[in-house]
């Protein structure tokens, strides 16, 4: 496959391609409309398309609404976030701005998930996503409209809530972006598919969507747009083809410990605690040993049970483990190594039963399309400028974005922007921490402005 980033940063693969064309290229690029170029005479019917970088920028100057509503958007949510599957407020406040922006609204879809849909004629469609929920995290920030809310989540326990992932900014700079196409409608064609999912931190809200009958209510895209707040400066964006974050694995693991045959009396079998730590301490060392250093295996232990008041012997222990890989070869090795070692040591040690091992598949890996990603590069950098268009890290987090075009094997792209205030020696906290409070004006129209321009990108004609 050839690139010719400077045409556009569009993709195109030739049967073949001689100097001659190159050169027929470059003068068509010379003496043609900035549009369009034909290439009839170098590889069959192909037409490649090449958007000028002035006139993305001027629909999105042209149109970008006034942001102090969505700054009052976050603020809001912000100060009254919602934990996964109770989104119910959060929603609400969604679909009042969509209504009012005259997107037709489908609501209740797997839970409190919504998505806002404009058609505007021929053209591609594109879904673009952000999430409703926060985090059981009390909030140490000083800021003014910090949360102080308490909920009580799905097993009785009242904990408090904080939006201390990004979400609320996540959703402002959507809800931002589909203010902006909307007012820019006569300069593009096609359908948007504007989704606020629940339940992205327990990565269960696109499959709960998706088996709900999302695809009966809407199309199926031709492309997927994502993007999340992270520490980086406010005023960048991050974007790279390939592997951007990694895949998760849980295995919930019971080790039994007694009783033994031939007696009564589990006390006197094996400690299910001293062999599940041994067992446990060990696992990253041997997966590292088996795969590799460079192979981005990591091992974690999430949960740890054993033993109950009142009991004075323990008859088993729950292990909950995090697995996370990038390669799926790896991932299948990785998960196989660790239900042997389980089965080994638990046989070695004598307990009365091998060790029950259920394992799911938590979050999928997220790895961008190179023909999506190329064409929102380009217009990144011309927009934000190279200096401000970073090279996008692996992240060791996860996400479940890419379930919404998995089963139909939709391209994506998926980036992060900053919300570091400028100036500031330290960089913000990362996401999660509870002291997470990003810089508001240049990360909302840094948000808003890179996610109307990727989807433009593939919009205007």
């Amino acid at each position: 496959m050839t690139s010719f980033s400077a045409l556009g940063g569009r993709k195109f693969a030739p049967k073949s391609l001689s100097v001659f064309a190159v050169f027929a290229l470059a003068f068509a690029q010379l003496v043609l409309p900035a549009e369009q170029i034909p290439l009839d005479s170098i590889s069959g019917n192909m037409t490649l398309d090449v958007l000028d970088p002035h006139l993305l920028r001027d629909i999105v100057d042209s149109h970008r609404p006034h942001l102090g509503q969505y700054a009052d958007f976050y603020r809001h949510v912000h100060q009254h976030p919602e934990i996964a599957a109770m989104e119910v407020e959060t929603a609400d406040k969604v679909i009042a701005h969509l209504n009012r922006l005259g997107y037709t609204v489908h609501s209740g879809i797997g839970g409190y998930g919504l998505v806002g849909v404009f058609r505007n004629g021929p053209g591609k469609t594109i879904l673009m996503r952000a999430e409703l929920d926060a985090l059981l995290i009390l909030e140490q920030t000083t800021v003014p409209y910090r949360s102080e809310r308490r909920m009580v989540d799905r097993y009785g326990n009242e904990r408090p809530v904080m939006h201390a992932c990004g979400h609320d900014m996540n959703m402002a700079t959507l809800l931002a972006a589909a203010d902006l196409l909307k007012a820019a409608a006569q300069r593009w064609k096609g359908t948007l598919l504007v989704v606020f999912q629940p339940e992205e931190e327990e990565l269960s809200g696109a499959r709960a969507m998706l088996d709900d009958g999302f695809y009966d209510l809407v199309p199926v895209p031709d492309i997927m747009l994502g993007q999340h707040l992270v520490p980086d400066r406010a005023g960048t964006v991050a974007i790279r083809a390939g592997p951007v974050l990694v895949a998760a694995d849980t295995m919930r693991i019971r080790v039994v410990g007694g009783p033994c045959e031939g007696s009564v009396n589990p006390q006197f079998c094996v400690d299910p605690i001293s062999l599940s730590m041994r067992i446990v301490s060990g696992l990253q060392d041997t997966v590292t040993s088996e795969v590799g250093p460079d192979e981005n295996a990591t091992v974690a232990c999430w949960g740890f049970h054993a033993g109950e008041p009142g009991n004075d012997y323990v008859a088993y222990a729950d292990i909950l483990l995090d697995i996370k890989t990038i390669k799926p070869d790896i991932r299948r090795r990785v998960t196989d190594l660790i239900e042997k070692e389980f089965l080994d040591q638990c046989r070695a040690a004598g307990v009365p039963h091998p060790p029950e091992i259920n394992h799911t598949v938590r979050a999928p890996l997220t790895s961008n399309h190179e023909s999506i990603v190329s064409p929102i590069h380009h217009v990144f950098r011309d927009y934000f400028t190279p200096s401000n268009t970073l090279d996008m890290g692996l992240g060791r987090s996860t996400e479940d974005f890419s379930v919404f075009g998995a089963a139909h094997n939709v391209p994506y792209a998926y980036w992060h922007f900053g919300g570091t205030p400028e100036g500031t020696e330290e960089p913000l906290p990362t996401n999660h921490s509870p002291f997470f409070a990003p810089e508001i004006d240049i990360t909302l129209r840094t948000g808003t402005d890179a996610m109307a321009l990727a989807a433009l990108a593939f919009l205007v004609a």
